[in-house]
């Protein structure tokens, strides 16, 4: 991501000197229940940036694109920056991140991070209580997981690794064959997914229930 930098101080006026200068010391902040006013890093800015920008070739940590790692907290924020925004939104192809080949981020996506650094970027996440995988259906439960998670890279034209996931049909495929439950329970019989980091574990027991349901499409 060229250019690309994590705080938007220009476009929000936001000053981070109420925040850690140090980032690699900003602690995590752990909340036993989720405020549905609060976007919280763990839960949705991470899993956000590690499908779009921390990726192979581009700025996970291998890679580092214009000296930028996105795979953890810490190595993306570890100054304050401007222009995140502007290059999320830009109409200009050769200025837009992620690059014009890929897929750009959906604007739910874009208002996450911009609530996200307008609370002050905090290394923070929550805990949604009791995992329950009753009642878990495709269009329910499963369509949303996949598409917060996976299908920024498993979509469009050129799915990474050849595995469409943004259709039931294709998801119906990687369930059958077990690679779905495989790669996200990160068991070592698939190639771990979603890359860089992992779901939470009621979200691989819903998969798993699905899975073990039939993976219908209800």
């Amino acid at each position: 991501m060229n250019k690309l930098v994590l705080v938007a101080v220009s476009v929000f006026g936001l000053s981070l000197s109420s925040c850690y200068k140090d980032k690699s010391k900003a602690p995590l902040i752990q909340e036993s229940s989720c405020d549905p006013a609060t976007v919280y890093y763990q839960n949705t800015i991470k899993p956000i940036l590690a499908s779009s920008c921390a990726k192979a070739g581009c700025h996970d940590a291998d890679t580092k694109q214009s000296g930028y790692d996105f795979s953890t907290y810490e190595s993306a924020f570890d100054a304050s920056r401007e222009e995140l925004m502007e290059v999320l939104t830009t109409s200009d192809p050769e200025k837009r991140m992620p690059p014009a080949y890929d897929t750009p981020l959906a604007e739910e996506k874009i208002a996450q991070i911009n609530t996200w650094i307008s609370q002050g970027a905090k290394n923070n996440e929550c805990s949604s209580g009791s995992c329950s995988t009753d009642g878990v259906t495709y269009s329910g439960t499963i369509a949303s997981i996949i598409s917060a998670n996976c299908a920024s890279c498993h979509s469009g034209s050129t799915p990474s690794g050849g595995v469409s996931l943004d259709s039931y049909s294709g998801v119906k495929v990687q369930a059958d064959n077990g690679k779905l439950y495989n790669a996200v329970a990160q068991n070592g019989q698939a190639s771990p997914m979603p890359k860089g980091y992992k779901l939470s574990n009621c979200d691989i027991s819903k998969i798993k229930a699905w899975v073990d349901g039939g993976a219908v499409n209800n």
